[in-house]
């Protein structure tokens, strides 16, 4: 293969990646989140900078005084926590199937047709219990594995692209496997991956990237740690590997060329940047002029699907180098230029997206606080030029008397803060000291400064959704007069953090099926043996390792349960459950007295005492025990028992006496029976009733 060939496929997946950075809604996106980011980190003369003043404060001078007022880490302080604050509870289910009707079958009537019947249900209900069994299996992974990846677990990770999302208007999680050191288990996780790295398909046009034919992120790694990842030899990228700080790579543009910090790694020259390229439009050829046998092998090899690892200076795919590209064969071209998971059969990207508010027809979302920006540069403006001016007006200004002493003069000027002006008098001691010293008084700030001022806070905290009831207070400082009042404005305040932690759940939602994705396509049995046992790694084996990626891609889907990301409402639960106590609990312990099941009602006690913070394992009711048997009663039995074996061998004796004279009886003649006295006749015919009953059970009647 020609080298150029694979340098002119590099190059058109540059110029692709470039066009997303300088497309028009990107760039607007990114320039709202960057102001955004600077009012969140509090930066102090950010907005006074030469840049800032020049394009949205027409150049105004900047004052003594540069204020950053922290509505924008409020916001985040305020309406993050209620949007996601533990892990969430994953929970796996297959698509619901119901079987055939009998009727499909024929008539029932018929022997062989019910017997084909009776095999589809028993075939039906195994397939059921395999299913169920194969959803137990992965949803115990999924719930393990986010608390198992490295860097604080999931928690942390999704932690960061809220704030992300909140500040800037999205938030990334990537789906990607890793194993520990020294480990050769492979597992999964979901990585945060800022927004400012991400690039989309300019032709993109919804939020969801359901019609955009690629997408990049850009990476920052050690020259080796990119040798190793892709099988490169030894020191074949340490020449390209840029001596620049990652500060400087990371965006800080204006750094100094002479600065010592952005010639961190000068020695090393160890930072590589570099672009995975996800691609559903193929590995690029189809925009090329080349000729049409590569073009087709391609095509025919790698398909629409395609994974590139592009970097800045280098003119080949870290994935498919120039060794790889001479003598690789078609399944090992495949394998390297597929994505690592095949996301694509169920139609996702390998990334998840909180984005809090999208923009129809448009791929970029809006950042919640930049609806607030007018606002809040105005009010920055307003306090930065007041403060000034009240320090400006705060010293005392001093008139007096040029014919004072010296030491007069310098003494007043030493215990005031201000500038000391002197008028000449012609007659000093004709005037009185009110007429040889007077003091000048600025005039004070006009009260409509501070009702503009509250107005426009106010302005702002509808933008944004601060206002009192978020902190605790009342709306406009009254204090609800009613239940229904204060419940009507409880849920006026929670409409957006009610949003807000909606759109959380729908991002963890995606992130668990990536997750899910990936787990069943690198992960083996043998890996969970820890977690599942011995026989739960080998179901895992026989039921998802060993499966068709359909049964985990397509018949599996991952959901939360509800309210499982959330900060735990203690006196909403509490009040509920004070609400039901009054016939809720009557009804439990009705079942418990007539069953003598108490799992209802100690799931009712413990959900009370979580709501009260108290441990309640005191208050749970142990199960029924069985009466146990009176020893005096035992005794009674055992001798009524036994006096009862003695009766049945006292009249089986009889019976077997009865038995041998009515055989004795049997064979003497009528007249010798007659001939008996009447005494022996009625031994005969009296007959003991069970006694005659066991007579015929032993002699098989």
């Amino acid at each position: 293969m020609r080298d150029n060939y694979m340098i002119e496929i590099v190059q058109a997946w540059r110029d692709k990646i470039r066009s997303s950075a300088l497309s028009d809604e990107r760039k607007k996106f990114m320039k709202t989140a960057r102001m955004c980011d600077h009012f969140y980190r509090g930066a102090m003369g950010t907005m006074w900078s030469e840049e800032f003043r020049s394009a949205y404060l027409g150049n105004m001078d900047a004052p003594k005084f540069s204020v950053t007022i922290a509505k924008a880490f409020e916001a985040v302080a305020v309406m993050g926590p209620s949007i996601m604050w533990d892990y969430p509870g994953r929970v796996v289910k297959s698509m619901p199937r119901r079987p055939l009707p009998p009727a499909y079958f024929g008539n029932q009537q018929d022997e062989a047709t019910a017997q084909y019947y009776q095999e589809y249900m028993q075939k039906f209900q195994n397939e059921e219990m395999s299913q169920e069994l194969r959803n137990y299996l992965m949803e115990s992974y999924l719930n393990y594995s986010q608390r198992e990846q490295p860097g604080g677990g999931l928690t942390y990770h999704s932690h960061q692209g809220i704030i992300e999302g909140l500040v800037k208007g999205r938030g990334v999680l990537y789906c990607d496997t890793y194993s520990f050191p020294g480990s050769d288990k492979i597992l999964t996780k979901n990585d945060y991956v800022s927004v400012d790295n991400l690039y989309i398909d300019p032709d993109c046009k919804n939020a969801n990237l359901s019609d955009a034919q690629w997408i990049a992120i850009r990476r920052y790694n050690k020259y080796w740690e990119l040798e190793r990842m892709f099988k490169l030899p030894k020191d074949s990228l340490r020449d390209k590997a840029t001596t620049r700080s990652r500060a400087f790579l990371y965006g800080n543009k204006n750094q100094d060329e002479s600065d010592p910090a952005r010639n961190f790694g000068l020695r090393d020259g160890d930072i590589i940047e570099w672009y995975e390229v996800y691609s559903k439009e193929g590995i690029g050829t189809r925009s090329l002029k080349q000729p049409p046998a590569i073009s087709q092998a391609f095509e025919a090899v790698v398909g629409d699907f395609a994974y590139l690892a592009i970097a800045t200076d280098i003119n080949y795919p870290l994935n498919f180098g120039p060794d790889v590209a001479q003598s690789a064969t078609d399944e090992e071209a495949k394998q390297r230029l597929d994505w690592p998971t095949p996301f694509y059969m169920d139609g996702r990207w390998p990334i998840a997206l909180y984005d809090i508010y999208s923009v129809p027809g448009s791929c970029w979302p809006i950042a919640p606080i930049s609806m607030g920006l007018g606002e809040l540069i105005f009010m920055n403006v307003l306090l930065s030029v007041l403060m000034e001016r009240v320090y400006n007006s705060s010293g005392s200004i001093l008139v007096c008397s040029k014919g004072l002493e010296d030491e007069v003069k310098n003494r007043l000027k030493d215990g005031h803060f201000g500038k000391a002006f002197y008028a000449e008098i012609s007659d000093q001691n004709q005037k009185s000291i009110e007429e040889l010293v007077k003091w000048i008084e600025a005039p004070g700030v006009p009260a409509d400064i501070y009702t503009l001022l509250a107005y426009v806070d106010q302005m702002f905290a509808r933008r944004t959704g601060l206002n009192e009831l978020m902190y605790g207070g009342h709306a406009s400082g009254k204090v609800s007069r009613s239940a229904a009042d204060s419940t009507a404005m409880y849920q006026a305040a929670n409409v957006r953090p009610d949003w807000m932690s909606r759109q959380a759940e729908i991002w963890q939602t995606e992130a668990a099926n990536l997750e899910r994705i990936a787990a069943g396509w690198h992960v083996k049995g043998s890996y969970l043996v820890d977690l599942l046992g011995e026989e739960g790694a080998e179901a895992w084996t026989r039921l998802i390792e060993n499966e068709y990626p359909e049964v985990y891609v397509r018949q599996m889907r991952c959901t939360l349960e509800a309210n499982s990301i959330r900060k735990p409402n203690k006196f909403r639960d509490n009040a509920t459950i004070q609400a039901t106590i009054g016939y809720i609990l009557p009804i439990l312990q009705q079942h418990w007295q007539a069953s003598g099941d108490p799992e209802p009602l100690n799931g009712y006690l413990q959900r009370l005492a979580h709501a009260m913070e108290e441990d309640g394992q005191s208050w749970m009711i142990p199960p029924a025990q069985p009466p146990q048997p009176d020893p005096n009663q035992q005794q009674r039995e055992q001798i009524e028992s036994e006096k009862l074996q003695e009766d049945l061998a006292g009249k089986r004796m009889r019976n077997e006496r009865l038995r041998m004279e009515m055989e004795q009886g049997a064979m003497q003649s009528p007249e010798m029976q007659a001939e008996q006295p009447p005494e022996a006749q009625d031994g005969i015919n009296e007959i003991d009733p069970e006694l005659a009953q066991l007579l015929f059970q032993e002699s098989g009647y």
